[in-house]
């Protein structure tokens, strides 16, 4: 409408500085459309976020970098793809869509899985489900969030975290203390980014 009023604006007055008004507006309208088609929207608007919006940028945490594109969770087979196993699991407590995305320092890889559930009760479920809780968990926060440390594999360490209709995973590397601090810096660095949607 208003590329069309402007057009005709500029055709009653028919200058060579009108002719290159009327390509800016051409150009700037192509371009905001170009922006809107490529752009990736949330499945589920009304849950939150898009998942790889709650990933975090380049050096978020201080010297992690994303290493790849992030892998983007829309059904079975992507969930199998992007983590390589319990999809089931996730389809079963209302998976929307999700985000995988790995981070790199040079030294330690973090792992980042974002899961949007629709519900609160249903990312809670997943949380809690005796397949997807770890056997030995230390409670970091028992409130809203809920976050455990996974404390089972010898290796390296894993978080679990719900809030609201977001579910998490995020895993390192290795087990070290430096190793269990940049998981933590991860899931507050999110943390931080859903409460700013839900406040």
């Amino acid at each position: 409408m208003l590329l069309r009023a402007e057009t005709a604006r500029l055709a009653e007055g028919d200058t060579p500085g009108n002719h290159h008004r009327m390509k800016q507006i051409i150009t700037t309208t192509l371009l905001s459309i170009t922006v809107l088609i490529t752009c990736r929207f949330s499945q589920n608007p009304g849950a939150g976020a898009d998942p790889t919006d709650l990933l975090p940028v380049n050096n978020d945490i201080s010297g992690f970098e994303r290493t790849g594109s992030a892998a983007i969770m829309t059904d079975k087979q992507t969930i199998y793809n992007a983590i390589d196993g319990a999809a089931e699991k996730y389809i079963d407590y209302g998976f929307i869509e999700g985000a995988q995305q790995n981070f790199s320092n040079g030294r330690i890889d973090v792992d980042v899985q974002v899961f949007n559930h629709g519900t609160p009760q249903n990312a809670r479920a997943v949380f809690a489900d005796d397949d997807i809780y770890p056997s030995t968990p230390s409670i970091i926060n028992a409130g809203d969030p809920h976050v455990v440390l996974d404390l089972t594999n010898p290796f390296a360490y894993s978080i679990l975290y719900q809030r609201n209709n977001i579910f998490l995973r995020i895993n390192s590397s290795e087990k070290s203390d430096f190793a269990l601090n940049m998981v933590k810096q991860f899931y507050l660095n999110i943390d931080t980014k859903i409460e700013q949607i839900t406040n």
